[in-house]
């Protein structure tokens, strides 16, 4: 291999690991943003008796979380209580909603796999946190959680949580598989990068496993193929 070969991938390991930091920041920025905007509207639930009040302060929390178009508060029971997007709310169940389920066994905020809303009709990541009776949750745009990079054919951005499960991706077309994915998961580094044979390229893959929330940032970028993988995940 040429030093000018080897200069190359250098340079593109260092751009990975750059993007993902990013990615951190990136999802970092949110996820502190929701965290603590639902916490203030469990205080104006708790504190407000009229609905079309809790209705409007919840519009204007919402509106300071970056990538977030409401706020949604779900009773005990499952059932929508509060739609900061729309009043009155309507007449949902979402029991069976798998981050109503995470929200109601896990402690902390938590970040669901990106779902459709049955009424939008459009993807978003619940971020998820349980108050008392009540869950909250921030709806908020898959790619407000990632670095979108427009101007780089062969790079993708993700943010992955820390069981492996794929919360938001971009180029949304991309795709990985779990194999991929668990380099970062499995990794006892919080950073790290790895040069990877998957399909039929060389990558370079970076992560970094964010400190206060449980996501991990994961970046990708095309390598030569003259590049010697260390491993092969095909």
């Amino acid at each position: 291999m040429t030093a000018f070969a080897q200069t190359t991938e250098e340079e593109i390991l260092a751009a990975a690991s750059q993007d993902a930091r990013i990615s951190e920041l990136t999802a970092e920025r949110v996820l502190y943003a929701a965290d603590q905007a639902l916490d203030a509207a469990a205080v104006i639930v708790s504190t407000l008796r009229n609905d079309r009040l809790v209705h409007e302060e919840l519009k204007r929390v919402a509106e300071g979380v970056p990538g977030t178009r409401a706020i949604i508060v779900i009773g005990p029971d499952g059932r929508l209580k509060h739609d900061s997007y729309k009043y009155p709310p309507q007449d949902l169940d979402l029991s069976d909603r798998t981050y109503f389920k995470e929200g109601l066994s896990r402690s902390g905020l938590v970040a669901g796999k990106a779902v459709v809303g049955r009424t939008s009709g459009a993807s978003f990541v619940p971020l998820v946190k349980r108050i008392g009776a009540l869950t909250f949750v921030a709806v908020t745009s898959p790619f407000a959680l990632v670095d979108v990079k427009t101007q780089c054919g062969d790079c993708w951005s993700l943010a992955i949580k820390d069981d492996g499960d794929l919360v938001s991706i971009f180029p949304p077309e991309a795709q990985v598989s779990p194999a991929l994915l668990n380099i970062a998961v499995q990794s006892n580094e919080r950073t790290g990068t790895r040069i990877a044979r998957y399909r039929n390229s060389v990558i370079a893959v970076a992560w970094i496993k964010s400190e206060r929330f449980p996501i991990i940032s994961v970046a990708v970028r095309g390598l030569p193929d003259t590049a010697l993988p260390d491993i092969d995940i095909n």
